[in-house]
């Protein structure tokens, strides 16, 4: 009996694949195959929407009213960052609002659909090239809304480009040491980022089918583009002498201590160009006595 068993016990395992244990489940898609269906692009495109940080909770998900004589917190909880910036216990040590690796996240995923959506073998085949185009420059204004995000946040910022950094790379790696680029260069980078994107999405939501109402479009990028000007002309950025000392490892500042007036000369086109457009109108509360 004792040698029928060992028998058998030698035959299975002889008859084992070596690779047995290292299948892929048939469950499981391959990035090259999320590319390759025009639902699974769409659902990627989904997740870098999702990079967008909710800034209806003016409190805890964004930092502007705590940093700001907006609000002040009454009340004391442990894990409210807003009431310990009150108190001025935010410092560079501190995490409070850590947003820099969440949006450089939303950046690697926007850059990594653009660059393979091109390639979608379903959509090309049913001739949905327009469509290919506008997801596409939807994707390439979602970086540029994040990197906008970086600019509000943490001033000049390191521009990436169109390049996907590998996510295990060692940290003397030349691609983990890259520097900071110049404030005014960050900024004619998202604008440049936010023209390209705009020639290619329909202007205004009406104009999309319901089903895409929330989705990118022109005037979203003619809106970006008057936050970051307005940005860069405030006195924060626009000469401001504090910033004298604020230099990369090489030398280069990253603020240009000259004021110039033609950046609030570019912020107020930016706005016209807007109102020139004739869809959107200001909010009115009717009288009651019209009601």
């Amino acid at each position: 009996m004792k040698n029928i068993v060992l028998g058998l016990l030698i035959i299975l395992c002889t008859g084992c694949n070596d690779d047995f244990f290292n299948q892929v489940p048939n469950d499981r898609l391959t990035i090259e195959e999320v590319f390759q269906r025009r639902k699974y692009s769409e659902e990627y495109l989904a997740t870098v929407y999702s990079y967008i940080k909710d800034e209806s909770h003016r409190t805890n998900t964004v930092p502007w009213d705590p940093c700001s004589d907006d609000l002040d917190v009454t009340y004391d909880r442990a894990d409210y960052n807003s009431y310990k910036m009150n108190l001025g216990n935010w410092s560079a040590s501190s995490n409070y609002y850590e947003f820099w690796s969440h949006f450089y996240r939303g950046i690697r995923s926007a850059t990594y659909f653009m660059n393979h959506i091109e390639n979608n073998t379903e959509m090309i085949a049913n001739g949905e090239q327009d469509r290919i185009i506008q997801y596409k420059a939807e994707a390439r204004f979602l970086r540029a809304w994040f990197y906008y995000n970086l600019l509000r946040q943490y001033g000049p910022f390191v521009i990436i480009g169109d390049e996907v950094i590998a996510g295990d790379l060692e940290n003397d790696d030349v691609q983990m040491t890259l520097s900071r680029s110049p404030y005014d260069k960050c900024v004619e980078y998202i604008l440049n980022e936010l023209e390209i994107a705009s020639h290619d999405l329909p202007l205004h939501f009406t104009e999309q089918p319901e089903i895409d109402y929330g989705r990118a479009t022109k005037a979203m990028c003619m809106a970006t583009k008057n936050r970051v000007l307005l940005l860069a002309a405030s006195p924060q950025f626009n000469g401001n002498q504090a910033y004298k000392d604020v230099i990369n490892k090489d030398g280069t500042h990253l603020f240009s201590q000259a004021y110039n007036e033609q950046k609030w000369k570019d912020a107020a086109k930016a706005a016209k160009d807007i109102i020139d457009l004739g869809i959107f109108d200001l909010y009115k509360v009717k009288n009651k006595m019209e009601i």
